[in-house]
């Protein structure tokens, strides 16, 4: 069909925000029919993002999505090109659907959350709305980071996004007792820990989980430092004590001291609140993606 209507054009454009010059190729291409023109744009963003697959996606965004019942959720990193790309309702509307879709299925990396089906219409796939998103946007987009936590007995998983879109943080803790008659305290106690890691950026919940070669490096850096000090033996080795607490301070969430009171470390936060709710909580898990780092 060499010539379509432009109501048709219209009809197409509005179900895929695609331009009207592809939309009406894309016409032209399906002899007029709409459904085989949606196909044809998809594969039109495989095409596009085949071709710019290797271009640089520096930008993006990151959302999440927490369950009801707040036992499992997920954070997804999206990342694109442009940062004017990533903060199109567009891509918050595809971000926001694969977190969704990430916690809703309970996979954890990116190819398997691509072949899941979209709640949105079962008949496509993750990866047919991100087809349709790179060829309306023309550029290369990628779901980057999958992480999806999930509670084994009691406790609760939360998330925080930070303003932007640019720094997520997905946070699963455990309880002693069923935390339901609690999940609003709790949900309280989640937003101010995720709060904690996307500002201070922890490495590991507690020093016994950074590998003991992390720590051997800094103690040997810190020894090469005083070695030519002068100092007796037994003050070189304190002084390196004090070193490695500092670094703990650093790089532990629960060492480090708590945003909202700095007389606190965030042990003696989590400690304070186990006691007034009468239900010991324990920091199992964290991740904190941060776009562009």
């Amino acid at each position: 069909m060499s010539n379509v209507s432009m109501d048709l054009v219209k009809q197409l454009r509005e179900k895929t925000q695609v331009g009207m010059m592809d939309c009406k190729k894309a016409l032209e291409e399906a002899n007029g029919d709409i459904e085989k023109a949606i196909d044809i744009l998809r594969k039109k963003g495989s095409a596009v993002a085949a071709k710019r697959g290797d271009n640089a996606t520096n930008n993006g965004r990151v959302e999440s999505f927490i369950n009801s019942d707040y036992k499992s959720g997920s954070l997804v990193e999206v990342a694109c090109e442009t940062d004017f790309s990533a903060k199109t309702q567009d891509m918050e509307a595809f971000a926001k659907l694969a977190a969704e879709i990430a916690a809703t299925t309970g996979v954890v990396d990116a190819d398997s959350l691509l072949q899941q089906r979209s709640l949105k219409d079962q008949k496509l796939t993750l990866k047919d709305h991100l087809d349709e998103l790179i060829a309306k946007i023309a550029e290369s987009i990628k779901v980057s980071k999958v992480i999806t936590f999930k509670v084994e007995k009691f406790g609760i998983v939360s998330s925080y996004i930070h303003p932007g879109s640019t720094v997520g943080v997905l946070i699963r803790f455990e309880t002693e007792k069923d935390p339901s008659a609690q999940l609003d305290d709790l949900k309280l106690v989640a937003k101010d820990l995720c709060m904690q890691i996307a500002v201070n950026k922890p490495l590991a919940v507690a020093k016994e989980d950074l590998a003991p070669s992390v720590i051997a490096k800094e103690r040997e850096i810190a020894e090469e430092l005083l070695k030519a000090s002068g100092k007796p033996a037994n003050v070189i080795e304190k002084i390196i004590d004090g070193k490695i607490k500092k670094f703990y301070e650093d790089v532990c969430l629960l060492n480090q001291f708590f945003i909202k009171n700095d007389k606190a470390t965030v042990q003696q936060y989590v400690d304070e609140c186990s006691a007034k709710l009468c239900n010991k909580i324990v920091v199992k898990e964290f991740i904190r993606i941060g776009i562009g780092r």
